[in-house]
């Protein structure tokens, strides 16, 4: 297949993605939808995988780890509701296209990426540096401690299951931020919070979600 016909082709699959995503109340944000013209899914899969770059599922990478189905991509990133400037911590960076995604929503700011394997962080890299994207700091590290170096932060995003949200994350947020995260054991639900001067309040949750678990000293032993 020449370049032509593949451009094409990922062309037309995004905008089939994005009419699904529409129809189906996943999209409403158009800075969102910007971000996800603009930061193509394709740039960010195993090659092994180009072909189903934009069905809305999640795909395998490597080391037992997926790249989160777009329809997830976009609900998290919708709720978290991300403003120009702001200081962003992402926890697992898998592929990258989640970081580079909240890179594009937060222009001047910057996006803090930790992730527990070298071979993914390496993969990250790779994605991120096709876009020259400068604001994506990944790290090499356990995630469920944060990242204390850069904090507070504005938002903070859990891309794995946890059974609750680690205590440093939530001591690493600012007050009036806000975090997202898949909370739960077999099934996750979604849940996002928000950091006050009277505690954490629930904000929104939705049930039946399915991601890999975090691990780390604060996640899966």
């Amino acid at each position: 297949m020449g370049k032509f016909q593949t451009e094409k082709k990922y062309h037309t699959g995004i905008n089939d993605l994005i009419i699904h995503l529409k129809n189906s109340k996943f999209l409403t944000d158009d800075r969102v939808e910007s971000a996800l013209r603009n930061i193509p899914r394709h740039e960010f899969v195993p090659k092994s995988e180009l072909d189903y770059a934009y069905d809305n599922e999640p795909l395998p990478i490597m080391k037992n780890q997926t790249i989160s189905q777009p329809g997830v991509v976009v609900r998290m990133t919708e709720w978290l509701d991300v403003k120009d400037g702001q200081k962003i911590l992402e926890i697992g960076t898998g592929s990258g296209w989640q970081s580079a995604i909240l890179s594009y929503l937060v222009g001047k700011g910057d996006v803090y990426s930790v992730e527990r394997h070298p071979e993914l962080v390496k993969f990250a890299q790779e994605n991120l540096k096709k876009f020259n994207i400068d604001n994506v700091h990944v790290i090499l590290g356990d995630g469920s401690l944060g990242y204390s170096e850069a904090s507070p932060y504005d938002r903070i995003i859990i891309t794995a299951a946890c059974s609750e949200i680690p205590l440093p994350l939530l001591d690493q947020l600012k007050e009036n931020g806000l975090i997202i995260a898949p909370v739960g054991d077999s099934s996750q639900s979604l849940v996002l919070l928000q950091k006050t001067s009277k505690g954490i309040v629930e904000i929104k949750n939705h049930s039946k979600y399915a991601f890999v678990p975090l691990h780390g000293k604060f996640g899966k032993k």
